[in-house]
């Protein structure tokens, strides 16, 4: 019945009205079109964005991209040795292993810590292990006990890395001390201060009236004067200046 009306109105309109009417037709076909694949296209860009871990900065700190976000997080409970220390290469391979490619589900601790991290626990693979505690227990890092309360599996963790001798714990726990081979050596006009007999290694105090006053006399550094290396004036009759008695 609706059908037959509207064929009644198309014969009652006059051509120029059948033609806006054809127009305006159109027009809302295409903006439906328009509107439905730009609605596929933003299900596709949120398709695109990998939620999870996406970057490993360094042993235990990542970046997250949640669905609006990218977040720099840190874990909870566990040490890593720095840059230039030992263990350090094993730490950070050992956080890009665990945690890349992974799916990862997380549990915030902290909503920032000090240097404006979020502190979390992380959870990995099918049996949802815990990534700080497996870090302590294969001597990747060390138990922070002061931010986990003395957590009980973290405490065991750490005790049996320690029994095995694994990672961190093999060179008699000194796992703070820099690599030696990493530090850079001693500059040659460094190591020569003080032993190169050409350049004195004594401060000498200058009068302004140009008397010349060793470290242990009772003038030194008394009444207005300048100290000086490579003095020049009058030798202390008490101390010798550069002469010393």
């Amino acid at each position: 019945m609706q059908f037959n009306n509207f064929l009644v109105f198309l014969l009652v309109l006059t051509s120029p009205q059948k033609i806006i009417l054809l127009g305006i037709c159109f027009m809302l076909l295409y903006i439906g079109t328009a509107f439905s694949e730009e609605k596929n296209a933003s299900h596709s860009n949120i398709d695109l964005v990998k939620i999870g871990i996406v970057r490993v900065i360094q042993p235990g700190v990542f970046d997250y991209q949640s669905e609006d976000y990218l977040i720099r997080m840190r874990a909870w409970g566990v040490t890593f040795p720095e840059r230039g220390q030992p263990g350090y290469d094993d730490a950070i391979n050992f956080t890009e292993l665990k945690l890349l490619d992974s799916n990862a589900s997380i549990k915030v601790r902290k909503a920032f810590d000090q240097k404006n991290l979020k502190v979390v626990e992380v959870f990995t693979g099918n049996k949802e292990e815990n990534f700080s505690r497996v870090a302590i227990e294969n001597g990747v890092g060390w138990h922070h006990e002061e931010e986990t309360d003395r957590t009980g599996s973290f405490v065991i963790a750490q005790m049996k890395a320690k029994r095995q001798e694994l990672g961190i714990w093999q060179n008699d726990g000194n796992f703070r001390a820099l690599n030696q081979s990493s530090k850079l050596p001693t500059p040659l006009l460094k190591r020569m201060i003080g032993q190169n007999p050409f350049s004195s290694s004594i401060n000498y105090w200058v009068t302004s009236f140009g008397k010349i006053h060793r470290p242990n006399c009772s003038f030194y550094e008394r009444g207005r004067g300048t100290l000086s290396r490579r003095p020049t004036g009058t030798d202390c009759r008490i101390c010798g200046g550069t002469n010393p008695r």
